[in-house]
């Protein structure tokens, strides 16, 4: 009697809190990865120069120095958005894994119980086979 109600208690707790704490878990996931790859901060600077690096412009006129200031700030630019883009996309499929394991690791879990009783059965099968 004792075991069935320590199953019982098991189950309770296997489909009722711990599976809330589950999607708990999951929500804090997605909220580590907004914050991790920071969306709103990467399209606020998507333009900005990558790592703040800029040359000066002159501050007389002399067009060989602005043409090379000009050439290395757009460089810099490109390079950023590049990185920038790179680093969106990186987070956008961390985004799209996380939604597509979710299913699976929430069936994998809902049906968890059931394979250990699965695995008893037959491991106490093979005992008496043999």
């Amino acid at each position: 009697m004792k075991i069935f109600l320590i199953l019982l208690g098991y189950l309770k707790w296997h489909y009722g809190k711990a599976l809330l704490s589950f999607s708990q878990i999951w929500g804090n996931l997605f909220y580590f990865i907004n914050i991790f790859f920071s969306f709103d901060l990467l399209f606020k600077n998507f333009f900005d120069p990558w790592k703040r690096m800029a040359d000066q412009y002159p501050k007389f006129f002399d067009l060989k120095l602005y043409l090379t200031a000009f050439v290395t700030n757009s460089i810099v630019r490109i390079v950023g958005m590049i990185m920038r883009t790179f680093l969106i996309i990186l987070g956008l499929l961390t985004y799209m894994f996380l939604t597509l394991l979710y299913p699976i690791v929430l069936i994998f879990w809902l049906v968890l119980p059931l394979l250990l009783i699965m695995a008893i059965y037959y491991s106490l099968i093979l005992l008496i086979s043999q």
